[in-house]
């Protein structure tokens, strides 16, 4: 593939805001659809268990697909590999959006999350390759910003898609804005890889990479950390709009504003981690995170059993935005807290293994994604029309982060400022 010859400066705003975008590429997709996700699940006749597979399906998609980005990623180079994965994801969107079943949705589906997976994981190499330590910590907080806004604009958008169209047009925009992000790349993105691994696509060395890669606490902590934190994210925004609609009665577009809601949370929080980055020892600054990560999980927890099991017409008298803002407001500073902890932990996990950072990489994005997964799937075989389901998954995330945290990571976390 012939390499443009109008390259973005790789250490300008405009080339790191743009790997934001593609990074962001996974958690737009995920989360563009999930307003149309009780939608779907009524034209489709099938129950809101079923309907969240487009969600658990398009997380396997990724997680499927990172190991392979990221090996190849450091076989052949990050930029042919970013372009097949933001190719496949524009095909398969078009494939959702003309979707005439709920098995060729998810089908395709899979296919979204395996094309997806390259721009997660290849925006977090390219910043390793490009940056050291102390400017990958910043430059790694740009990209957070960046992957904060598009999710928190595009649920709204979509609620509104849904409301005045349907939600096919939700996949149709998804499918657009992967080709244009496909063309960008084409022609600003150079190849940042400065030393190919010849054998990194030899199943005996992914296998080598990945077992170094779990025998180093100080990568693992981290990665750990981060995904339960994930988990407890999507288990919050696969079952809100169910929530929302079955027990306030509100329309998708309203779930729409909770995703984005969530969404903002997340963005603060790493405004807040770029604005300390540099000014806070990164242990202090995760110490606060996973204090704050554990309340928010357990407070969720307490309002849920308060509105779900509490004395009957206990909440008669309230307005219904509060009782919904009783389990919202806990579950945001949980989302708050990943704002802080994502970008840190990344950076952070690898540090340590500088030679294999795409393997690396992807493994610790396949278990961030798979955590999703799993806890998304949880929350919803767990709903039964009562936000309980989503204040045990949020506690359950606390908790195993907040474990990863104390007895793993935080001792491999710096004491001072470098």
């Amino acid at each position: 593939m012939t390499r443009p010859s109008r390259n973005l400066p790789t250490d300008s705003l405009a080339f790191i805001v743009l790997i934001g975008f593609v990074t962001a590429v996974q958690a737009m997709s995920a989360t563009l659809v999930l307003p149309a996700l009780p939608t779907i699940a009524g034209e489709f006749n099938v129950t809101p268990d079923i309907a969240q597979f487009t969600l658990s399906g398009f997380f396997l998609g990724v997680a499927s697909g990172q190991i392979l980005s990221g090996a190849v990623s450091d076989r052949y180079g990050r930029r042919p590999v970013l372009l097949a994965g933001l190719a496949l994801s524009t095909l398969s969107g078009i494939g959702c959006t003309f979707a005439t079943g709920m098995g060729a949705l998810i089908a395709a589906r899979v296919l979204q999350g395996f094309g997806c997976a390259a721009g997660m994981i290849l925006g977090r190499a390219i910043v390793r390759d490009a940056f050291t330590r102390d400017r990958a910590l910043r430059a790694m907080s740009v990209v957070a910003l960046t992957v904060g806004i598009v999710p928190m604009l595009g649920p709204p958008i979509a609620g509104l898609l849904l409301e005045l169209i349907s939600w096919r047009a939700v996949f149709g925009l998804l499918a657009t804005i992967t080709l244009v992000l496909t063309i960008t790349v084409f022609l600003k993105v150079p190849e940042t890889l400065r030393q190919p691994a010849h054998g990194a696509t030899d199943p005996r060395r992914i296998l080598a990479n990945c077992i170094e890669t779990i025998r180093t606490p100080a990568s693992m902590g981290f990665s750990l950390m981060a995904s339960m934190i994930y988990g407890g994210l999507f288990a919050y925004m696969s079952v809100i709009p169910f929530v929302a609609r079955d027990l306030f009665g509100l329309s998708g577009a309203a779930a729409g504003w909770l995703i984005g809601g969530a969404s903002l949370a997340i963005w603060l929080g790493a405004t807040v981690n770029n604005r300390l980055t540099g000014r806070w020892p990164v242990r202090r600054l995760l110490d606060l995170s996973s204090a704050l990560t554990l309340g928010g999980g357990l407070v969720t927890l307490a309002a849920a059993v308060f509105l779900t099991f509490g004395p009957q017409g206990a909440t008669s008298s309230w307005p219904a935005w509060a009782s919904l803002a009783l389990v919202v407001a806990p579950a945001m500073v949980f989302c708050f807290n990943f704002g802080i902890a994502q970008p840190t932990s990344i950076v952070m996990s690898l540090q340590p293994l500088p030679h294999i950072a795409g393997t690396a990489s992807a493994l610790s994005a396949s278990i961030q994604t798979l955590t999703g997964a799993l806890f998304s799937t949880l929350a919803a075989a767990l709903y039964t029309g009562t936000p309980m389901s989503l204040g045990l998954c949020l506690a359950i995330a606390g908790m195993l982060s907040f474990a990863a945290y104390r007895i793993v990571a935080r001792r491999h976390s710096p004491r001072t400022l470098a």
